[in-house]
This record gives structure tokens, C-alpha cells and sequence, in this order.
């Protein structure tokens, strides 16, 4: 948006001095900060952003749903249960795997609406804020402006019809998604606790094991009875430092 309000229509006299005491005293761009730091067009910035434009007043309430949903979805199938399947290895586990998937993608979105939350928030403040703080060229040389009262009306009246709705919005939602996550995290713990989903008398399972029991002896006698694992570094420091390997 241009910096400063211009009169649009034509002056019959050319004195550029008459011209320039009907010029109005108020800058609408407050013309010493940066133009990518002037609220108005952060607020531009932000609501063009592709993943801030999500919650922008356009999309609403159910156009932000749809994308959090969707978000989830692709989290929980191409990232979140892929990496539960491979903790989860064993057969019977699979509500266990479902449970952990469902915590990992939830805590996803968590963080998406934090963002999205605080990122709004920010912009809310540097709206109905008096003053614009602001950075010349660094940390180091940061500067405030007083806003002039129209500008402030200005901003206040941005916040009040595009912003604040999008705030108020998003706390909603970010006040639904931690329940949901303190949810998951319990179903979780419960679905851990849980006995896996299988048959302990299955006559495939004990042949399995009767297997294992015979490869574990064969170890055991090859390594003259001494611990397998004293032979990997990595593997005695996971079993508490290699107790019995001396």
C-alpha cells in the first residue's frame, strides 16, 4: 500500500507551496520504518502466506478444519505410522501402532497451531499498539515511532474486522487440539499398557519360540556361556556397561 495518503483531485493553482499546505499531516505508512515492517503491511504479508492464509478471515472456521484434517491425515499415513510400524514390529501391536501414529500426528498439528496462533497474535499487537517498533538495519539499531491518531484508528479498525476474528478463532482451535493431544497421550499410555492383540497358545508362536529358545543356547554355548553383547561396544553400553563380559 502506498506510504502516504495523496488528495486525488486536480488543484486549479500551480504554487507547489499552497499545494503542499492542503497535503494532510498524516503519514498512513509512517514513512521512517521499513515498508516490510509498517503493521498494515505485515498484516499483507501474513494473510498471503500460504500456510498463514489458512486461518485468514476468508477461509473460516471451516476452510481452517478442512486443511488441519487434511494435514493430519497425510502426517498420520505417510510419516506417523510408517515410524510406529517399525517400533511396533512384532504381529498383535496394531492398536498400539494406530494409538502412537495418533499421537505423533496430532502433536504435528499442535505445532502448526501454535504457530499459526502466535504468528496472528504478534500481528494483533503491532496493530493496536501505539507505537511501531522497528529495526533499521539489524538487533542493534531498533527504533519506535509513534503512531499519529488516525493511523491508530486506522489500525484498530484493521484489527477489529480482519484480525481479531482470526485470533479468537485459532485460540478456539488451539484450545481443541491440546485436549485432543492430552487425549491421545492417554489412549496411548492405555493402549501400551494393553496386552497385544494375539493367540499365546498359537501352535505358529510356540514353534517361534521354541526356535528362538534353540538359536539363544547355540549363542550362548559358541560364546562359552559369556554374553553375546560383550563383543559390540555399542550394545554393552546399552545393556549398563557389559556386566558378566569379564
Amino acid at each position: 500500500m502506498p506510504s502516504q495518503t495523496r488528495p486525488t483531485r486536480c488543484l486549479s493553482s500551480t504554487n507547489s507551496e499552497e499545494f503542499e499546505k492542503l497535503l494532510p499531516d498524516t503519514s498512513f505508512g509512517a514513512e521512517a520504518v521499513p515498508e516490510a515492517q509498517r503493521p498494515v503491511n505485515e498484516y499483507m504479508d501474513v494473510s498471503n502466506q500460504p500456510m498463514f492464509g489458512w486461518a485468514n478471515k476468508e477461509s473460516g472456521s471451516k476452510g481452517l478444519l478442512t486443511r488441519l484434517v487434511l494435514l493430519y491425515s497425510i502426517s498420520f499415513a505417510a510419516v506417523c505410522y510408517p515410524i510406529a510400524g517399525a517400533t511396533f514390529t512384532q504381529e498383535g501391536y496394531l492398536v498400539q501402532k494406530l494409538a502412537a501414529a495418533n499421537v505423533g500426528a496430532i502433536f504435528l498439528v499442535m505445532v502448526v497451531m501454535i504457530r499459526l496462533y502466535s504468528g496472528w497474535d504478534y500481528l494483533g499487537q503491532r496493530l493496536t499498539s501505539k507505537v511501531i517498533e522497528y529495526e533499521e538495519t539489524g538487533w542493534y539499531d531498533g527504533d519506535i515511532e509513534m503512531k499519529t491518531p488516525t493511523e491508530l484508528q486506522r489500525d484498530r479498525f484493521l484489527y477489529a474486522n480482519e484480525v481479531k476474528p482470526v485470533v479468537e478463532r485459532l485460540k478456539k482451535f488451539t484450545m481443541a487440539t491440546a485436549a485432543l493431544c492430552f487425549a491421545s497421550v492417554i489412549a496411548f499410555n492405555a493402549a501400551n499398557s494393553a496386552k497385544p492383540m494375539f493367540d499365546q497358545y498359537d501352535p505358529d508362536m510356540l514353534s517361534q519360540l521354541r526356535y528362538d529358545e534353540k538359536l539363544a543356547e547355540q549363542a550362548a554355548s559358541s560364546s562359552g556361556s559369556r554374553p553375546t553383547y560383550c563383543d559390540n561396544r555399542y550394545y554393552r553400553a546399552v545393556a549398563g556397561g557389559g556386566q558378566g563380559c569379564n
